[in-house]
């Protein structure tokens, strides 16, 4: 989930629900039947259902759990990662990739994913990071294949008391063809990898947690650490070179703003990082100022 979920039940959120209901049918509508954007036609099935074709599930237990190990060296390792820490959506900081990147090179963009329903409340009306994305692209109809239903049935089954579980979706060739606030735009592609961060809310609240509450707290920073770097390992994986990533988990999950820079920083930035040299260039978008300027402040200590 973003960082910026409204409040819910406020005037302003409310008021808002219709519009992005609206919204959510017409991106379906166009999958199915396309769109027309300055007189041109665009045609979003094929894509569409190859997509859902390449779907795959990772399972808690696959070899992602591997990430750890590190990269083939070689005499001349490839340059630095590039870091942009930007107060932007997660669907312009991926346009702001396509604009950089090499035709061949794939785009990556982390969904913050709801562990029980695909796409989150989009279709509802819902407000958050994953349901813009929905709204915004062919990603849903991947989220309901046979495939992908392996994630949520595992999560609907056990919950393990909001820290979930290590498994994951990928969907490839996913097409963005509208903007946060539901324009028409041009087709990019990317490739997405649905996720779920650690609910540190509900964790906090379950008997253990609020038994053990600095052992639950050192819990969730491992936990969360082992899922992002199975999800920064899995986009190496599958030969992705540019990547939206963002502040995960920290809106209605409640996870700590710094913990969470911490964590990227450790897995991408610091001196021996694992991925150090994975990508060639990542970008941050974060919404909401104060989130922003903290995960900033850590990211760059």
């Amino acid at each position: 989930m973003d960082s910026t979920v409204p409040i819910r039940g406020t005037k302003q959120y409310n008021d808002r629900r219709p519009a992005l209901r609206k919204i959510a049918t017409e991106t379906l509508v166009a999958i199915d039947k396309g769109f027309i954007l300055h007189g041109v036609s665009h045609e979003l099935e094929a894509k569409s259902n190859d997509s859902k074709k390449r779907t795959a599930y990772y399972a808690p237990d696959s070899l992602l759990s591997m990430w750890s190990t590190p990269a083939s060296s070689s005499t001349s390792p490839p340059p630095l990662t590039q870091f942009s820490i930007l107060e932007v959506s997660t669907l312009e900081a991926a346009r702001l990739l396509s604009t950089t990147a090499i035709d061949s090179e794939k785009i990556g963009v982390l969904n913050f994913a709801s562990a029980k329903k695909p796409g989150g409340g989009f279709l509802n009306g819902a407000q958050a990071q994953e349901e813009s994305i929905a709204r915004s692209s062919t990603l849903y109809p991947t989220l309901k294949t046979a495939t992908a239903q392996n994630f949520y049935t595992l999560h609907n089954k056990d919950a393990k008391d909001g820290y979930y579980s290590h498994a994951m979706i990928y969907s490839p060739g996913i097409v963005v063809f509208r903007d946060d606030d539901g324009g028409w735009e041009e087709p990019i592609e990317v490739d997405v990898v649905t996720s779920p961060a650690v609910n540190a809310g509900v964790v906090r609240k379950s008997l253990m947690g609020q038994l053990a509450k600095k052992g639950t707290e050192e819990k969730i920073e491992r936990v969360m650490k082992e899922r992002m770097g199975r999800i920064l390992f899995l986009f190496e994986q599958q030969g992705v070179k540019h990547i939206v990533l963002g502040s995960f988990g920290t809106g209605v999950f409640q996870n700590n703003v710094g913990d969470v820079a911490r964590i990227w920083a450790s897995l991408l930035h610091t001196p021996g990082a694992r991925f150090a040299h994975s990508f060639t260039r990542v970008v941050f978008g974060i919404l909401g100022k104060k989130t922003f300027n903290d995960f900033g402040t850590v990211f760059n200590t």
